[in-house]
Formats: C-alpha cells, structure tokens, sequence
C-alpha cells in the first residue's frame, strides 16, 4: 500500500520559484535606495519606516558591502546571493508599532491543497541594537496599499494576521556575519496570490532581546535577500511490481525538480540517491524512498516482487519459437517450427490464466484485457515436450 508521511526540516534546495525578482537583483535606477526601485516588489508599513534597497551601483549608503549613515548607523554585509538585497525593520523603543513590510505580487496564484514553501534569508545590521523572534511570511488573496516615500496611509498589521511561516517562538535571530534562514512549509488554501515578508507582531507577543547593548539605535534591524516561494511535489513510486530474477525495473516516479533522494535499502539499486533508480533485487524486496524539498520530507514505498526459481525460459533445440511484438500491447503472434498444440498464458508466479488448443504452426493470442507486466506464453508439442517464452505486455 502506497502512503507519504509529511515532516519539516531545515533544508533549501531550488524548484520553481513563484516570487519574481527574487534576489532584487532588476532595479530601475542606480540612485534610488529605496524598496519600490526593486520593482515589482512594494513597501507597506505599520505606522512608520521604510525598507531600503541596496546595489552594488548604489553610491553610498546604499551601496554593497558598506553601509554608512552616520555613527549609530554603519554596517557590513555581502549579499546571500548575487549584487543587490533589501532591509526590514522593527523600531523596538517605539511607543507604537512600527515595522516595514515589503510585499510582492506572485507570478501565480497557488493552487489548493497543495504543499508550498516558503523561504528567506535575513542577516542582523552590525549597528542593530536589538533582535527579535518571530520573523514571518504571509499569503493572502489581495495585497495591503503600496506605500511610497511621503505616504501617511499606513496599515495596522502588528498582531492582526497570522503569518503561515514563522520562525522559532523564543529565540532571537542575532547573526550579523552570517545569513540565517526563514523558512517553512504550509497547505495552500488556493487563493493565495501576494505574499509579504518581515514582523507581524507586536512587541509584546516578541521576545525581544538587546543583543547590541552598546549600539545607539533602537532598531530590530534585517538585512533579506533571496525570497522564495516553490511548490512541494511529494515523493513517489511506481506500483507494485514483479519482476524474474535477474531482472530490473525502474521503481520511482519523481519528476526533475531538484531536492534530495534517499533510498532504503539500497541492496539492488542502480543508485541510492537519485529520483527513478533501477531495482533489481534478488529476493523481494520493499523500497522505501524519502524526498527532502525546501522544509518538506515525504515518503512512499514499494514492493519489488522477485518471480520463484525455475520459471526461466526454457526450450526445446531446432524448434524456432517466435512471439512478436515483445512487448506487446494487443495481439500477440506466435510462430513455430512445427504444429503445436496448446498455448497458455501464465502469469509471472505461474499461475494459468488462459488456454487454448492450436494444432498449428502459428497462433494470434488477443492481449487487451491484460494488464501491463510480465506473463510467460508456454507452448505445448504433441510429443510432448514444452517452450517457454517470456513477454511483457504494455499498453
């Protein structure tokens, strides 16, 4: 029986990406600092702030790898990827909830019922003063009001949506060297087309911590870049299936999208690792593979059926037994030497599934009621003696 077990790991790998302009790497201008020059992406705010933008082709303090404002506000960071990233803030001594949060129109709507991930990477401002938990990503239906430099429109979001990826409850991400991934998985209700990213939350559902304590700001401030959200296909098998000894058959059914592949066992495999390997296992065996994308583990199994000693092809000298097309879809002809007697059609465990009486040298055997697999023909002599064929029947 077939069936996938659902887990989330931290793990990034690449598949489809729906989040366009992904690494904000296409901009408009090379003096323009700000988020909305990384188009198609927009800023809305909780009450006050703005996400800048940073280039390579940005004069300071925009520019990358240095950042400087002034002496509360100096800062170093390469990009996770690429030339360009964006930053979020959350303004901790603030009276009143004060956040940014850039959004982005999806290249598609996703679809219902199906499994997506969401990723990010964030790495603190050197000059940050303070870290907090709770870095999310929201999916809605419709976007919240882009904001731009002189807007007084701003939206109250801290503590009225419920983001469906957020990180760890309690504990800070406070890595200003390194970037620290955002990530998780969750089932699309269907209707999701914008997806915005940064603090949904009020100060005090964070736990806030003064990392910086010698800093002389009072910011929560983030670095993001690469922004990610991929489709998760679940691994699968092919069906159950038997095969003789000695031979094969591919056992997966995965399609291309990067993600990795474990196999277990692996006794009889023409690879461990990949997406559709080749079973040819002694004995029968039960194959299990685990699929990891992005922060999603899925398993399936199968079973491998090995046919029993001695129903090999055997045969007598000089009689020239022929059954063509091999495979065969819906007639099969069989030619002979001689006048035989009897054909049967057995399947791969031997057991007789049809029978006729031939008296001739050649027979035209109807296939399309049978399932796709491996049968044995076996052809009866009037003296007695008996071939056996091997056919694999594929529609």
């Amino acid at each position: 029986m077939k069936r996938f077990v659902l887990f989330c790991f931290v793990l990034k790998t690449k598949s489809q990406n729906f989040v366009p302009n992904s690494s904000f790497e296409q901009h408009n201008s090379c003096t323009f600092g700000l988020l909305s020059n990384a188009t198609p992406w927009c800023l809305s705010h909780s009450n006050a702030g703005q996400s800048s933008y940073y280039n390579l082709c940005l004069p300071n303090p925009n520019t990358i790898p240095n950042q400087y404002i002034d002496a509360c506000f100096t800062s170093f960071q390469v990009p996770h990827s690429g030339i360009a990233y964006i930053d979020i803030g959350s303004y901790v001594l603030s009276a009143t909830q004060e956040s940014t949060i850039p959004q982005v129109k999806l290249i598609d709507t996703l679809k219902a019922n199906k499994i997506y991930c969401v990723t990010y990477y964030v790495s603190v401002w050197n000059n940050a003063k303070y870290t907090i938990d709770k870095l999310g990503a929201l999916l809605t239906p419709t976007p919240f009001p882009c904001a731009n430099p002189s807007s007084t429109v701003f939206v109250n979001i801290a503590g009225n949506y419920t983001p469906q990826v957020v990180t760890t409850p309690g504990v800070a991400i406070g890595d200003t060297l390194n970037w620290s991934e955002v990530s998780g998985s969750f089932t699309a209700v269907g209707n999701e087309a914008y997806l915005a990213i940064g603090d949904f939350f009020t100060h005090a559902q964070h736990y806030i911590q003064n990392t910086y304590p010698t800093n002389c700001n009072g910011l929560a401030y983030y670095y993001v870049d690469d922004v990610s959200v991929e489709e998760v296909e679940i691994a699968k098998v092919k069906n159950d299936t038997l095969i003789m000894q000695g031979d094969s058959a591919v056992i997966g059914l995965n399609n291309s999208e990067a993600a990795l592949f474990s196999w277990q066992p692996s006794a009889g495999l023409s690879c461990a690792n990949c997406p559709n390997p080749k079973a040819s296992p002694t004995i029968t065996t039960t194959y299990t593979v685990t699929k990891t994308q992005c922060k999603s583990v899925t398993s399936d199994v199968i079973t491998v059926t090995v046919s029993p000693v001695g129903i090999n092809e055997v045969g007598m000298p000089n009689v020239e037994l022929r059954i063509l097309p091999n495979p065969a879809s819906d007639v099969l002809n069989v030619t002979s030497r001689f006048d035989f007697e009897k054909i049967e059609l057995l399947s791969i465990t031997g057991q007789g599934l049809l029978s006729e009486i031939v008296n001739s040298k050649t027979h035209h055997l109807q296939l399309q009621n049978l399932a796709e697999g491996i049968y044995f023909i076996r052809i009866t002599y009037p003296n007695g003696l008996i071939n056996t064929k091997k056919l694999m029947v594929q529609h």
